[in-house]
């Protein structure tokens, strides 16, 4: 094999009146104010109760706690009115990287009423609730279907990897001797319940006789694309090709990682009590994932949402978000920062040291810990395969970095793409978008996605600057504007009102120097000096003082018609240099985020190296006769394995099978990192 393998191994609205009460939260927590129901609507409830299940998923060097009710990464079990967080980093120490994450959803229905399901903190209220909806138009779910998906279906890729070998084997009794089906497999939640009216089908699987019917014996199971196959093909899933749905892409749904936990919820199981928005209809199906690696993959989640609108109505001008608590350490001396052209929110430390002794902070030299949104929701259809800001324009158009697509933006124009002597020219209507969005320039016609459009951050506190309460402060940050429905504007703390906001009106809180187009700014240069001569504009530059903050990566805005399909994918990148301050940590996490996007670029394929092959030993007087094969299902079989790595760039990217090494050892107490002495 390649000694010199570099690869990743496997190992504006009208604000609703409302009475609040003062409560007290432990730690880092919601410090801010506590919607009150009044007795009447708490009468009128029905329906589904509070998801309360929970995994940790820990694959890797992150032991991180998921739970069903549409949030994560803390636990809200402790009493006392409290949460602490639980995304360890490394995963066998009390360090901390996050608090709480939820995705935040909003949109107008026909007469501009506002619908809203979002999530912070479940002391607050519940948004979300576990279990599919139906497909009959009413998008109802209840306490029974709740209450039955109140759970995680989890599944490794070993063990679909093991079935696989079982299955291809001709002689199983040999190979795999007292091997049954895992539970995993054999319970895995490929189907819903018609006489529910839900939808047939449900978590992805692999239809190995294709009859559409889930069979295990008959090797069928849960849908990982080994061969990545599915990687950017447009192939639809099961309830598209069934028209229960528009724009499923199978490549997106399928199972991802060496562990992954899949779960489903909605926002109809009862009344929005954390947001008090009005219900969407909303059906989410859930992944989180991880791989085992020896390099920076190793230190990273992925999360990946299907959302589905189940109801029989279209929202206009709406926004997904992920939003996230990112308390980094110590909570109280964060700042955060987004990379524009990169798509991702990030959080650092705002002082030299992390916190001053406590058991989650990290101390001196602290790490940097970021949000790549991958791929948000559809934009809207408008005939065109808008262009690309940096491909390399053979498949389609490609503006090929130049910052002219702002100016351009919403307006039709010429571009010619295609390889050298086969050029094609043509009208194509130019989305800006494209700057950090997936599917542009490639060739197909309106399946454009948006990335990250706008980034956020907010306090935990009561300010105009501080946590949402109701739907339309939750709905206003989606959009870019405060509590006070002043606009975020370019500098200081992003308020109006503060000495070192400059202007213009602007999407991106903190780029610093990762905004060269000034995308954020309608291609109009920031006021006093910024994004020039390299001045930039961080929380370090405005002099903020460090806090507890909170961040949203808002995609928007677009129309969400019915049984529209749309994927939201981030992944958790993390680093932590060696020395330089919290700001070398930063720089070193767009490296790594690098390779965070590059590993989703691959449709989450990690290189994998040749399988080992299977051993069979013949014993002869002072002699061995070692026979060496693979099987069928081996990446390596008739010695054929070969595998590009997508982030070499230029010259040979392909990795080939070349051999084997065998070594005599000189006893058993020889190690494997010993054995070239």
């Amino acid at each position: 094999m390649k000694n010199m393998m570099k690869m990743y191994q496997r190992i504006l609205l009208i604000t609703t009146i409302a009475s609040f009460i003062s409560i007290n939260l432990f730690g880092e927590e919601f410090v801010g104010d506590k919607l009150k129901q009044s007795k009447d609507v708490k009468a009128s409830t029905a329906g589904c109760t509070g998801a309360s299940a929970y995994q940790f998923l820990d694959i890797n060097n992150v032991r991180c706690r998921i739970n069903t009710g549409g949030d994560m990464w803390w636990n809200l079990d402790t009493g006392g009115g409290g949460g602490i967080p639980q995304y360890f980093i490394p995963a066998n120490t009390t360090k901390t990287s996050l608090f709480a994450a939820s995705l935040w959803i909003g949109g107008l229905d026909i007469n501009d009423q506002l619908k809203l399901a979002a999530m912070r903190f479940r002391q607050v209220g519940n948004d979300y609730w576990t279990g599919p909806l139906t497909i009959d138009g009413t998008a109802a779910v209840d306490a029974e279907v709740c209450a039955e998906y109140d759970k995680f279906f989890i599944i490794t890729r070993a063990e679909v990897d093991e079935f696989l070998g079982w299955w291809y084997s001709k002689n199983r009794s040999e190979e795999y001797p007292g091997y049954s089906i895992p539970k995993s497999i054999m319970e895995w939640p490929a189907h819903g319940d018609p006489s529910r009216f839900q939808s047939y089908y449900l978590a992805p699987f692999y239809d190995m006789d294709g009859n559409g019917e889930y069979d295990p014996n008959q090797g069928d199971y849960p849908y990982y694309d080994i061969p990545n196959e599915l990687c950017h093909s447009p192939i639809q899933t099961m309830e598209g090709v069934n028209g229960i749905v528009k724009g499923s892409i199978l490549a997106d749904q399928v199972i991802k990682g060496d562990k992954t936990f899949w779960w489903v919820f909605n926002d109809k199981g009862n009344i929005h009590t954390e947001s008090s928005g009005q219900a969407i209809g909303l059906e989410i199906r859930a992944q989180a994932f991880g791989f085992a690696t020896n390099d920076e993959i190793n230190n990273m989640t992925f999360y990946s949402y299907e959302i589905i609108n189940r109801s029989t109505f279209s929202l206009t001008q709406t926004y997904f978000a992920p939003w996230t608590d990112a308390d980094l350490g110590y909570a109280w001396d964060d700042y955060v920062g987004c990379d524009v052209l990169r798509g991702m929110g990030y959080a650092y430390n705002g002082k030299a040291v992390d916190g001053t002794g406590q058991v989650e902070a990290y101390g001196d030299q602290p790490p940097a810990v970021g949000i790549d949104f991958f791929q948000g929701p559809y934009l809207d259809p408008d005939g065109y395969d808008n262009p690309s800001f940096l491909a390399d324009g053979v498949l389609g158009p490609s503006f090929n970095g130049d910052c002219s697509i702002v100016n351009f933006d919403s307006t039709v124009i010429v571009m010619t793409y295609g390889k050298p002597g086969e050029e094609k020219t043509g009208n194509f209507m130019v989305s800006s978008a494209a700057i950090n969005g997936v599917n542009f320039g490639n060739g197909i016609v309106d399946d454009e996605r948006f990335g990250m459009r706008r980034f956020v951050y907010h306090n935990n506190d009561q300010s105009v600057q501080g946590d949402p309460r109701i739907a339309p402060e939750y709905y206003n940050f989606l959009r870019g504007i405060w509590k006070d429905n002043t606009k975020m504007v370019y500098g200081g703390n992003a308020h109006p009102s503060n000495p070192g906001a400059v202007g213009p009106e602007c999407d991106f809180m903190f780029p610093g120097d990762s905004d060269p187009c000034n995308w954020g700014t309608r291609g109009a240069p920031p006021n006093g000096g910024y994004n020039q001569n390299n001045l930039y504009w961080t929380e370090v530059t405005a002099n903020n003082s460090p806090s507890d903050r909170r961040f949203v990566q808002s995609a928007g805005p677009f129309t969400l018609e019915p049984g529209a399909v749309n994927y939201i994918t981030f992944g958790v990148p993390w680093a932590r240099a060696i020395s330089g301050g919290p700001n070398a940590s930063v720089e070193l996490l767009r490296v790594v985020d690098d390779k965070c996007q590059a590993l989703f670029d691959n449709c989450f394929k990690v290189l994998d190296g040749p399988d080992a092959p299977d051993l069979t030993i013949q014993e002869l007087d002072r002699e061995l006769l070692i026979y060496i094969s693979n099987k069928k299902t081996s990446n390596n079989f008739r010695e054929g394995y070969a595998e590009r790595d997508i982030t070499i760039k230029t010259g040979d990217s392909l990795y080939r099978f070349e051999g084997y090494q065998i070594f005599q050892l000189k006893d058993a107490s020889v190690s494997v990192e010993s054995i070239h002495d």
